[in-house]
């Protein structure tokens, strides 16, 4: 049984596969618009990036010694500008078609890493191109330079270099606020192995196995290498699940035959129906999260779930019933994720607030005892 979110449709696969070569349709025409485009544009961009060079490198120095070579490198330069053109419009067809199946924790990180880390990392790109690149090469020929000796420089890989380490610095960035994001929106563990973690570390070096020139294969390794450590270094000091919501999760108990239980429970008021106790009152082991109507609002539903899978939640209870209002396909999802889902009833059996306290602290002990 897999989750079903209140979004959920069902159609029939063909249906899936219709829209998603629709949407690949429109951005493959907007994308050969754009290398059309690019392509009438590349020489006087290459021409002018080459004359903002260091003297060294742009006084007669620069020599194309493989024609073949530099037709290749000239239409990888195309491509990697249409790219940038359309990259809006990618990420905006991305975002409606991923929105109806995924959690509101994943909608959110889907968002602002393609937004986000998009965006930084094609600014970060342009840098290199603009004033990091030219730096390196100015530096390079003060640092390697011999009097009397003039430097060439061969177009092909002088522009084979650019390009893939502007792809290094995209994907870098990418998976840094992927990861750090995750982190926040509590979408991974302090695992190690981590199966989101390896998503992510995976398609980010499939994708730089993918785009990196030839140039590099002698530091593809490393750059590999550094694609995945530097990710993790930085999450390394970013604060666990600030991101997620305003929920408590649960603390792990062991009961007195040694399972494992995470108790989540949900203070639903019912539309201001249902009798409430203070948060603050809430023993501290019982994960908490308010929400106005359970029943009524499919939004609150998702979070709910959400929150199960992200907590690994045993048992979730509900303040105002026993959970049977709640809509199948909802209780369904719960059991699902090996979680038993019950209810106080305080909605159909009016009680004193010391009473409710006291109903919460037994669910407590009784998994203690």
């Amino acid at each position: 049984m897999h989750l079903r979110l209140s979004r959920d449709a069902e159609k029939p696969l063909r249906e899936h596969f219709e829209e998603l070569a629709a949407r690949g349709t429109g951005l493959l025409f907007l994308l050969s618009i754009a290398t059309v485009f690019w392509w009438s544009q590349i020489d006087p961009l290459l021409e002018g990036w080459l004359s903002a060079l260091p003297s060294s490198a742009r006084e007669g120095s620069v020599t194309i010694y493989d024609p073949h070579g530099w037709m290749a490198t000239r239409w990888s330069m195309i491509a990697l500008m249409a790219l940038i053109t359309t990259l809006p419009f990618a990420i905006q067809q991305l975002l409606s078609f991923s929105r109806e199946g995924l959690l509101p924790s994943e909608r959110k990180w889907v968002r602002n890493v393609t937004v986000g880390g998009g965006g930084l990392g094609l600014i970060a790109a342009a840098y290199w191109w603009i004033w990091g690149y030219p730096f390196a090469i100015a530096s390079a020929g003060d640092i390697g330079g011999i009097d009397g000796i003039n430097p060439s420089y061969d177009a092909v890989l002088l522009f084979e270099v650019g390009i893939g380490i502007s792809w290094w610095i995209f994907l870098s960035i990418t998976a840094l606020i992927g990861l750090t994001l995750a982190r926040l929106y509590s979408l991974i563990n302090g695992d190690t192995i981590d199966s989101f973690r390896i998503r992510v570390h995976g398609t980010i070096l499939f994708l730089w196995w993918l785009v990196s020139p030839s140039a590099l294969d002698g530091v593809w390794f490393t750059l590999s290498i550094l694609l995945v450590l530097l990710p993790e270094i930085a999450i390394r000091w970013a604060p666990e699940s600030i991101l997620s919501d305003s929920a408590r999760a649960p603390t792990s108990i062991f009961d007195s035959e040694g399972a494992l239980h995470r108790k989540l429970f949900a203070m639903c008021h019912c539309e201001g129906a249902c009798p409430t106790v203070p948060s603050s009152t809430i023993p501290s082991n019982l994960g908490l999260v308010e929400t106005q109507a359970l029943c009524l609002d499919p939004e609150a539903r998702d979070a709910l779930l959400d929150k199960v899978l992200r907590h690994e939640v045993s048992d979730l209870i509900i303040s105002g019933c026993n959970g049977l209002p709640l809509p199948m396909d909802f209780r369904q999802s719960v059991q699902s994720r090996n979680c038993k889902l019950s209810g106080l009833n305080w909605l159909d059996s009016p009680s004193q607030v010391q009473d409710r306290e006291s109903a919460l602290s037994e669910l407590v002990f009784s998994t203690i005892d």
